[in-house]
């Protein structure tokens, strides 16, 4: 039995766009056939074990032919249960769906077509072009400026001399003057509002706007590159009221976000609300790890310094199939309100609370509060530990590793880099990354920081957490 293809639209460029339906295709995909116009950061939501296949194009130059790459989808389907071919925008608006479809129709393969966003609109919208708008525009027209097999193909301009429609023309940008030459000789006035979006709905959009006679040379002047959307239309008028997207206090900032996880983090999430430019690179990989519980509970102070500490000793136990009952009379310490919150998922309080995240007011904290027959049990990761015993009887347990991944980046300047531990800080300094300003979780990181980025300018959150660092984010503002 062959498997089923799904072929998804994208949208137009930005992850936040995607629908549910795509993501939850991508999600299941156990072989992901992707294009170009494809944000790489998508390939982060599918399963490990998934194929992941770039079949992209760009001009005089394609990875695999059209034929191809229909070829490509049967033979997927026939090994795979769940083939997503994943693509620009819409999957029926100039995205050739139509023609996959019928091959995989025509082998008797089933599929399933998941609409996406079109740039044609979308891209507009983000560009603050309404592409209807009462009184300016009662319709829209939609054209490609490729045809099949690169042939010649010359308009009817008379068929866009409609003033009170707005005129999209998608792929455009090798033909431009041959459009606006071809325009104005079917008696286009000069005058007609012109616009050229780059790189629509992404943090790197850019735009120019003028009139039909003047948009040549604008953007001979412009660093606008493909992929490019070209607009006419009355509608373009408003784009200095409408334009929100270069609305945000950090519009066009560069941002680093440093993470143990491939799942979108909140600040990356709150840096994009702000109109920033922002890479999130997984810098470490939390693996929880097996471990012995040959010791007796009683008179046990069991310490925790991090939620992964304590996922992985709760993990632990039930993966051994111990009675939680047997903790009853055990004592727990927490470094941190969100270490006591993930510890109270698992039905217990903490008895000692520091409420600053950081080692240098834990310490004396746990020397202060510990009771005079009880000994520690400092549950940890692998590496270093920044807990210092205090009876000889205390116990290191090692329940997970931060495990360094390969990141894939190098030489790169941001303005605003995020740090969420002291070894993301080690692990980027590795790469030659540079930036003006750190944004820190805490003083370890802090001090990390300062070490080896002396000339940075840190922004440390007043809580150890990723909401704290939005905080701190928002109260310095001023000085990103």
């Amino acid at each position: 039995m062959a498997g089923k293809v799904y072929l998804v639209g994208g949208g137009p460029g930005a992850l936040d766009l995607y629908t549910i339906k795509a993501m939850t295709c991508i999600q299941e995909a156990d072989c992901l056939i992707y294009d170009r116009l494809i944000d790489p950061q998508i390939l982060t939501y599918t399963k490990k074990e998934c194929e992941c296949i770039y079949v992209g194009k760009a001009a005089n130059q394609h990875t695999l032919p059209q034929d191809q790459i229909n070829q490509l989808l049967v033979e997927k389907a026939q090994q795979y249960q769940t083939v997503v071919r994943l693509k620009g925008g819409d999957v029926y608006v100039f995205g050739r769906g139509g023609e996959e479809a019928l091959v995989l129709h025509e082998n008797g393969i089933g599929f399933e077509v998941v609409p996406g966003l079109s740039s044609s609109i979308a891209g507009l919208c983000y560009a603050g072009i309404p592409i209807t708008h009462r009184g300016l525009a009662s319709g829209f027209e939609v054209v490609t400026a490729h045809h099949k097999n690169d042939t010649e193909y010359e308009w009817n301009y008379n068929e866009f001399l409609n003033d009170h429609k707005t005129y999209v023309f998608m792929m455009g940008l090798s033909e431009l003057e041959r459009i606006t030459e071809g325009l104005m000789h079917a008696g286009k006035a000069p005058t007609t509002p012109m616009a050229l979006i780059s790189n629509a709905t992404l943090p790197n959009q850019k735009a120019c706007y003028g009139q039909l006679d003047t948009i040549v040379d604008l953007f001979k002047q412009s660093d606008l590159t493909s992929p490019m959307l070209i607009v006419m239309g009355k509608t373009i008028e408003l784009h200095d009221r409408l334009d929100f997207f270069h609305q945000g206090v950090l519009s066009k900032k560069r941002v680093l976000v440093t993470t143990f996880s491939k799942e979108t983090q909140q600040l990356s999430q709150y840096f994009k609300s702000e109109g920033a430019e922002v890479t999130q690179v997984q810098v470490g990989e939390i693996r929880l790890l097996d471990f012995d519980i040959n010791f007796s509970w009683e008179h046990k102070l069991i310490v925790f310094t991090s939620r992964n500490g304590i996922r992985g000793f709760f993990g632990g136990l039930y993966q051994k199939g111990m009675d939680l009952r047997q903790l009853a009379l055990v004592r727990f310490a927490c470094i941190g309100q969100k270490c006591a919150q993930e510890l109270a998922t698992y039905g217990f309080i903490s008895d000692i609370l520091c409420d600053q995240a950081n080692s240098e007011d834990f310490n004396p904290l746990l020397k202060a509060k510990i009771k005079e027959e009880e000994t520690m049990l400092v549950v940890c990761g692998k590496g270093s530990c920044a807990i210092e015993t205090i009876h000889e009887e205390d116990q290191y347990l090692i329940v997970y590793e931060n495990k360094e991944t390969d990141l894939e980046i190098s030489n790169e300047m941001y303005d605003i880099a995020c740090f969420s531990s002291a070894s993301a800080v080690q692990r980027t300094a590795k790469f030659n990354i540079q930036f003006k300003t750190a944004v820190s979780i805490g003083k370890m990181t802090t001090k990390a920081i300062r070490t080896l980025y002396p000339m940075a300018q840190v922004i440390e959150a007043e809580a150890a957490s990723y909401e704290g660092m939005i905080e701190a984010v928002k109260e310095n503002k001023h000085v990103l």
